[in-house]
C-alpha cells in the first residue's frame, strides 16, 4: 500500500506548475498568438498599401511639375516671340502723337524750352514778305514739304486715300501741313497789318478758315500740358504768361526732317 506524498512535496510541485504556466503566458505574450500574427500581417499590408499610394502620389506630382514647367516655358516662349515681333515691327499706334500706318520711325525725345524768334513773324508786317524771312521758314521744313511716296502700300496699315494730284501712292504728313497753314495765316496777318493786300492768298478766305480749324484740332490732339509761369517779355502794363519758361517733351526734330527727306516724293522746296 503506497503512502501519499507528503504535503511539502505537493506544495513544491504546485509552485513549479504555476511557474511553468507563467512562463508559457510570457512566451505567448512575447511571440504572440495566432490572432497577433494576423494583426502583424494586416499592418504589413496597410504599410505596403500606403507605400503604393505614396509612390503613386509622387509620380502624379512629378508629372504635374513637369507639365507646369512645360506650360511655363511655352508661355515664356510666346511672350518672347511677341516681344521680339514688336521689337522688329513696333506698333506705331502706341506712340503719342505718332503714326498708325507704320510709316514713321520711333523718334528720340528731348526736353526743350521754347525760345522767341521774331525772324519768323516780324512785328513789322511788311518784313514778312522779304527773302530773309522766306528762307527762315524754308529752313524748318524738309525738301518736298513732307510729301512722301509709298512704294509698297501692302506693308502699311490704315493708309488714307492717296493724293490724286500726285502719282504712285503719294501722301503728305501732318506736321508739314500744320507749318504750311501757320505760314499762310502769318502771311495774311502781315498783309493786313502792313496794308499790302496784294500779298493775301489768292485762293480766298476758305483756305485760312480751313487752316485755323485744322490747327485748332491739331493743338487739341497734341494736348501739351507743360506748366508755364510768369511772363518776362510782354510790353509794360501787360501781365500773364508768355510760355517761354516752360519745359516741353519734344520729338527730335532733326530725326523728323531726315526721315521725311529720305522718303520725299520730289525735291521741291516750298512752304
Amino acid at each position: 500500500m503506497h503512502s501519499l506524498p507528503s504535503p511539502r512535496f505537493i506544495s513544491v510541485r504546485v509552485a513549479r506548475d504555476a511557474a511553468d504556466d507563467a512562463e508559457a503566458e510570457s512566451s505567448d505574450s512575447l511571440l504572440g498568438s495566432n490572432d497577433g500574427e494576423k494583426t502583424w500581417s494586416d499592418m504589413t499590408a496597410r504599410v505596403s498599401s500606403t507605400d503604393s499610394r505614396t509612390r503613386l502620389w509622387t509620380a502624379v506630382m512629378t508629372a504635374r511639375s513637369l507639365l507646369d514647367t512645360a506650360l511655363l516655358l511655352i508661355i515664356v516662349g510666346l511672350l518672347f516671340e511677341r516681344g521680339w515681333d514688336k521689337q522688329k515691327h513696333p506698333s506705331p499706334a502706341f506712340e503719342f502723337t505718332g503714326d498708325i500706318t507704320g510709316f514713321a520711325p520711333q523718334l528720340s525725345q528731348q526736353i526743350k524750352s521754347f525760345v522767341p524768334d521774331s525772324a519768323f513773324i516780324p512785328e513789322n508786317g511788311s518784313e514778312f514778305f522779304t527773302e530773309a524771312v522766306h528762307q527762315k521758314w524754308l529752313g524748318i521744313v524738309p525738301k518736298g514739304l513732307g510729301y512722301v511716296r509709298m512704294n509698297d502700300t501692302a506693308g502699311y496699315n490704315n493708309l488714307p486715300t492717296p493724293l490724286k494730284s500726285h502719282p504712285n501712292s503719294t501722301f503728305t504728313t501732318s506736321m508739314t501741313h500744320q507749318l504750311h497753314c501757320l505760314h499762310s495765316i502769318s502771311g495774311a496777318l502781315a498783309a493786313y497789318s502792313s496794308n499790302q493786300l496784294s500779298f493775301l492768298p489768292s485762293d480766298g478766305p476758305w483756305h485760312l478758315s480751313h487752316c485755323l480749324e485744322y490747327l485748332r484740332q491739331s493743338i487739341m490732339c497734341c494736348g501739351d500740358m507743360a506748366l508755364e509761369g510768369q511772363q518776362t517779355t510782354f510790353p509794360p502794363g501787360f501781365d500773364g504768361s508768355d510760355g517761354w519758361d516752360a519745359k516741353h517733351v519734344c520729338k527730335d526734330y532733326s530725326q523728323i526732317l531726315s526721315h521725311l527727306e529720305d522718303k520725299r516724293a520730289d525735291d521741291e522746296v516750298w512752304i
